[in-house]
This record gives structure tokens, C-alpha cells and sequence, in this order.
């Protein structure tokens, strides 16, 4: 019934304008339509949105928004109703410099670290994994540990947390 939720959204959307539909992982519904053989309601789904995007009824005062991380499994008729695509890559290191620094100051507890190094480190590292999955787990070690501050061996484990993490299957719970 993906195709009705997709309407009814659409409609739920327009009787509020103005709105905005955002669509985080846009190719779960938006796959390309060869991949019809593997999930059945493929086409299904894609028509639907594509009708709503350019389809009869304007639907004035609505921005849809679509993220994902694969685009290249998008249908490229959906992906040519988007105004624009916006890539955001992976900060570099002198970014991940500038990201580390400005969390480190509003730490509740002092670091003892080398920036620049860490910076290294943090190679393929976002923002955000920076921040909770380097940052947050140091300090949480280091107050778990009762300590005066955060040390190089608490982002040693937070490191090595996040290696252990990237590597784990995704998708199964225990």
C-alpha cells in the first residue's frame, strides 16, 4: 500500500502548506524501477511519486526534499524531478581540525590531546561522528573513569569503539 501512503502523504501536505516533506532514504521507496523483479511494488511506488512531484494537482506551497546515500540506486525519472542535487562530502582534515576544536571548548572537562593528530585520526569521520562517536565516548570514559580530564587513551577507545562499530553488521539485533 506504499503507493496510497505516498498520496495520502502528499495530500496531508498540501492541506497544511506551507510544508515541507522530507524523505531520508529516498531510494528505500525511490528505486530504479529495474529492480521491480526483486521487490514487486518498485514501479508502483516510483509512479506514485512521480505523479505527486509534477502530477496533475500542483502542489503549491509543498518542497519535497529527498536524502539518501545512494544515489545511483534512485530511478532516474524521480531524480530528475529534484530541482537540484546537493552532495555533502566528508570533512578533510583541516576541517576535522576546525570540528574538534570548537567541540573541545565546550567540554565539561579539559583535553589533553594532540588536535592535529586526532585530526589525522579521524580520517573518514562526518561531523556528527566526530561529535558522537569520538568526542562523546572520550568524555563519557573519562567521567565513567572518574578522571580530571580527557586523555589520549580515552579517544584511543573511542576510536577503536568506532572501528569495531563501522565493522559490525548492519541491520541485525540481538
Amino acid at each position: 500500500d506504499g503507493a496510497r501512503q505516498i498520496h495520502d502523504l502528499f495530500e496531508a501536505a498540501s492541506a497544511c502548506a506551507p510544508a515541507v516533506i522530507f524523505i531520508d532514504e529516498i531510494d528505500a521507496i525511490g528505486l530504479d524501477r529495474k529492480y521491480q523483479s526483486l521487490r514487486g511494488d518498485v514501479s508502483e511506488v516510483v509512479n506514485a511519486l512521480l505523479t505527486e512531484l509534477d502530477g496533475i494537482n500542483p502542489n503549491l506551497g509543498v518542497v519535497t526534499i529527498g536524502a539518501t546515500n545512494n544515489p545511483q540506486l534512485l530511478d532516474y525519472a524521480l531524480r530528475s524531478r529534484f530541482e537540484e542535487e546537493i552532495e555533502f562530502v566528508l570533512p578533510d582534515e583541516g576541517e576535522r581540525k576546525r570540528i574538534l576544536e570548537m567541540y573541545i571548548e565546550s567540554m565539561p572537562l579539559p583535553v589533553d590531546v594532540n588536535v592535529k593528530k586526532l585530526a589525522s585520526l579521524s580520517k573518514g569521520m562526518s561531523g556528527r561522528d566526530i561529535k558522537d562517536r569520538l568526542l562523546k565516548v572520550a568524555l563519557h570514559k573519562a567521567i565513567s573513569e572518574d578522571q580530571e580530564s580527557v586523555t589520549w587513551e580515552n579517544f584511543q577507545y573511542a576510536l577503536k569503539h568506532h572501528e569495531k562499530e563501522k565493522n559490525e553488521p548492519k541491520g541485525m539485533f540481538a
